[in-house]
């Protein structure tokens, strides 16, 4: 289902791009983008300008179509991408007390709020959470460590899980579980020093600069190639 899906939206992306790319209207954008990339750029309240809606037309469209295809929220609704300063939620909730760039699916769907005029390497990164927590119930991102995927991914680059099932069966997030790294440094920093943070950077590099990503980590290059696909777009 999700290869039929993929080159249903190969074939669109061929018919859409063009529109895309010679759009200058914000609302056209949004519009070819909604129906280019199934995710809804919501434009009431928020603060969106060029640069801000460009990053995230250019991260999206180096995404293959199955990827994106997959960016669904937890009840199988759309992503919805969010653009402003004050750090909130579509539904208003202030996740954090300041801007900030992060994945929430706390009131039951996925959303991407970013602060404006982040690059492209920014929103690549949110795109890895919602991607590498699509499989994961609403509100309960430690179940990602349940996820054989991501258990894959840690033990290709160094990461340890150190808290029992029982403790991430019981956890609400990342931040209550514990783990060990012995891998080398990658990463000049991580907002949370957690292989979520560490498979979002790799997800985001891998497809804005996958020599790069080879470069610094071989391993997370070709675990990135093998699962999700030729980086680069």
């Amino acid at each position: 289902m999700a290869g039929i899906r993929g080159l249903l939206g190969s074939l669109l992306m061929l018919v859409l791009l063009p529109l895309l790319i010679g759009a200058t209207d914000p609302a056209c954008q949004v519009q070819v983008a909604r129906q280019a990339y199934g995710v809804e750029i919501v434009t009431e309240g928020q603060e969106w300008n060029e640069v801000s809606l460009g990053t995230v037309l250019d991260a999206l469209s180096r995404l293959p179509s199955d990827v994106v295809s997959q960016l669904d929220g937890p009840l199988d609704g759309p992503l919805y991408i969010l653009c402003n300063t004050s750090a909130r939620s579509l539904s208003g909730t202030r996740v954090y007390p300041n801007g900030a760039n992060f994945f929430s699916t706390n009131d039951g769907r996925s959303e991407i709020v970013l602060y404006p005029n982040q690059g492209t390497l920014t929103v690549l990164h949110e795109l890895g959470h919602a991607y590498q927590l699509r499989l994961v119930p609403a509100g309960r991102y430690a179940l990602a460590f349940q996820d054989p995927e991501v258990r894959d991914f840690m033990r290709a680059t160094g990461w340890t899980l150190l808290s029992s099932d029982a403790e991430v069966a019981a956890a609400l997030d990342q931040t209550e579980i514990s783990f060990a790294y012995d891998g080398p440094q990658v990463w000049q920093s991580l907002s949370n020093p957690d292989p979520l943070e560490d498979y979002a950077n790799s997800f985001a590099l891998f497809f804005y600069d996958p020599e790069r990503l080879g470069e610094l980590s071989p391993g997370r290059y070709e675990w990135m190639l093998a699962h999700i696909g030729v980086g680069g777009g």
